[in-house]
């Protein structure tokens, strides 16, 4: 029997209107509609976006990833969804996992992508909108202008290059900054891009919003945590501004 095709669909950031036609063909002719969560209970945020253009009779499989970083676990799990999915792909049947943004931007598609693929089974990647550049698009932020260099910095609590990191670009995106963004705040001055610096949360989605002044963001983040959907959109000043 014919193998299955493994699809990695990204979704967008939010808007169920920001799908690519790609994607939404892909989701209506998939015959199994692989869903990422968590937990066993835990909505997908992938899921929201996409299941108004998934067909009717197609059937979900909910893979779970809890939020660990042990190296050991993560493998474990990603070792499980790759065997629940290789059944359906042994039958013959498209599988399309959907996942936020762009599949091979910071995404648990990318592992199941290369397990499978080194497994010998055809996989196609279905491209997203990432999260920054519709971001850019609501607050009206240009990512980069002429010969701009943009930094795109997953954000690590306490890191403490950043504001070295930042010398050398003129523009940055801020991967979720989750968790007390004291030091963050402290370093976009530091490099002179607090002032141009914008906070873009749940971009798309319900109870988006767009703050400009992150200090008053700290202040109030002392018993308000940011949503996990949130990124920083930040420019250097210009001498003169």
């Amino acid at each position: 029997m014919k193998k299955g095709i493994f699809y990695g669909v990204g979704v967008g950031p939010g808007d169920p209107e920001l799908l690519t036609l790609k994607a939404v063909k892909v989701l209506q002719e998939a015959d199994v509609v692989a869903v990422p969560q968590k937990g066993h209970r835990a909505e997908s945020a992938a899921f929201y976006i996409a299941k108004e253009h998934l067909r009717k009779g197609c059937r979900l499989l909910q893979l779970v990833f809890p939020m660990t970083r042990e190296q050991k676990q993560v493998e474990q799990w990603h070792k499980r969804a790759c065997e629940k999915i290789q059944r359906h792909l042994d039958k013959g049947e498209k599988v399309a996992f959907v996942t936020i943004g762009d599949p091979m931007l910071y995404s648990t598609y990318i592992y199941l992508f290369k397990r499978l693929g080194a497994a010998g089974y055809h996989t196609a990647t279905v491209p997203g909108v990432p999260s920054f550049c519709a971001a850019a698009a609501a607050a009206g932020v240009p990512l980069a202008e002429g010969e701009e260099k943009l930094a795109l910095i997953p954000f690590k609590e306490g890191e403490p290059f950043l504001a070295e990191t930042l010398q050398h670009f003129e523009s940055a995106v801020i991967l979720k900054p989750t968790g007390k963004i004291y030091n963050l705040v402290e370093a976009l001055e530091e490099a002179g891009f607090l002032a141009n610096s914008v906070l873009v949360a749940k971009c798309g989605l319900p109870g988006e919003r767009i703050v400009k002044d992150l200090r008053a963001l700290y202040r109030e983040q002392q018993a308000v945590s940011l949503p996990y959907f949130s990124l920083i959109l930040a420019k250097k000043e210009v001498s003169g501004e």
